[in-house]
């Protein structure tokens, strides 16, 4: 593992030094850009050539079996055997499987129950005698963890071309290694059969879910702020529950909420956590994601606290449809009220895809005049997340023309959510207008 020759502490400090590293590098690239608003030039130069000021890294409890969200993908050694490990996608044309037996972020039930599913499909490829045919309908594992150590383990299907009778078959062989079989020891809370009509990516938008094994008596929720929110099956998880709890009680305390005047809105609602926690604190509230599937989440959560009825959920795919429920928010809003607006956490690192449709999100946030503060979550850095900040910041694009006065960034509050491990801290920005 990356840092395990270094202490906690030393590996904290050459993290910050790394973060600082990039956010000057927003900073420089910034200053030098002609058009840049001269307030945000004025501000970088009394930062000492820095975006704005930096928190020390927000330390973790814990750095060992801290994962809460655990996904072990298909694929095949070198010598044409079945893989089953950590995605690892280190350039386009280079996708390999990495092993995930001693890697102790991963908590060890999870790693029991990957060896076991490993174990099933060799089982497969023995009693069909074909690697290909495996590969091609059985996907990728998901597995999910509450505070209570509750699982629920979600394993992908692919059955496009496949009858019904084939794909039960399947669903009957899994029930059985997993219940009665030698699985059985994972003591696997709530198992999930997924019937999916994409094999790829991990997470597809067309696909239904089976209970193939759970008590219903022993639901499954994240506790959170005293309130038990529903899981969202189709996404990765809360990669580190305790880490995020923090985050989200950050994010809360840094809205400075008004219950007459504030307006609260979030992009990337996921679950519903900051929208209904936030909703008996403010006016109005609103809570947004592309998924239908976590809008459906949320709304579920919403059901049984009637004081978040208050929380209207959308469904909010396209730029256009983000600026026309902006514009119906200002023209309800109240005289003196102010919106706070949340941007993430994406369910994933943003990549490339990503990047265009934030370039459009940007030019949005920048056109609306009425948000007097954002706040952006994000999971890890990359340069796709920096050229957002850059954006935001007042920072123009040679490809995309935008538009809508720069916001000011405030402070970068960044959490160690992925100790002893290559990844960056998750941070989060808070913006003001001038």
């Amino acid at each position: 593992m990356p840092y395990q020759n270094i202490s906690y502490e030393e590996e904290l400090k050459l993290k910050q030094r790394q973060l600082e590293s990039r956010f000057q590098s927003v900073a420089k690239t910034l200053f030098y850009d002609r058009a840049l608003h001269s307030s945000i030039r004025k501000l970088i130069r009394t930062n000492d050539a820095n975006l704005c000021p930096i928190r020390d890294i927000e330390r973790t409890s814990a750095t060992s079996e801290y994962l809460t969200s655990c996904i072990a993908d298909l694929g095949k050694t070198r010598l044409g055997d079945l893989a089953l490990g950590i995605p690892n996608r280190s350039s386009s044309s280079d996708y390999s499987i990495l092993p995930i037996d001693d890697v102790d972020i991963y908590k060890k039930r999870d790693r029991l129950i990957i060896m076991h599913y490993y174990n099933f499909l060799q089982k497969e490829v023995k009693d069909i005698s074909n690697t290909e045919y495996v590969l091609h309908h059985w996907r990728p594992i998901r597995i999910y963890t509450n505070k209570k150590d509750q699982k629920i383990v979600v394993i992908g299907y692919f059955d496009r071309k496949v009858n019904n009778s084939e794909r039960q078959a399947a669903k009957e062989r899994l029930f059985t290694y997993f219940e009665n079989g030698p699985g059985r020891e994972c003591q696997i809370d709530h198992l999930y059969f997924e019937r999916r009509s994409q094999r790829w990516p991990i997470i597809v938008n067309e696909t239904s879910y089976e209970k193939i094994i759970g008590d219903k008596n022993k639901p499954f929720h994240y506790d959170l702020f005293d309130m038990k929110f529903e899981p969202n099956l189709q996404s990765y998880g809360i990669s580190n529950l305790t880490a995020y709890e923090s985050i989200y009680a950050e994010v809360l305390k840094l809205c400075n909420l008004e219950p007459t005047s504030t307006v609260f809105l979030q992009y990337f609602s996921d679950i519903g956590v900051l929208p209904l926690v936030a909703s008996q604190y403010v006016d109005q509230c609103y809570g947004l994601d592309s998924s239908r599937f976590a809008i459906k989440t949320a709304m579920k959560t919403q059901e049984k606290y009637p004081h978040t009825q208050n929380v209207q959920f959308n469904i909010c795919t396209t730029k256009d449809e983000f600026k026309t429920i902006l514009t119906k928010i200002e023209q309800n809003k109240k005289k003196n009220a102010s919106l706070t607006c949340i941007f993430g956490p994406s369910r994933n690192e943003l990549d490339r895809q990503d990047l265009r449709q934030n370039k459009s999100i940007v030019n949005v946030l920048r056109e609306c005049d009425f948000i007097d503060r954002l706040i952006i979550v994000h999971r890890g850095i990359n340069s796709s997340i920096l050229h957002l900040l850059y954006s935001l910041s007042g920072g123009e694009s040679t490809t995309h023309k935008i538009s809508g006065s720069p916001f000011k960034p405030v402070i970068i509050i960044p959490f160690d959510a992925n100790p002893r491990s290559a990844l960056l801290p998750d941070f989060l920005t808070l913006y003001e207008r001038d």
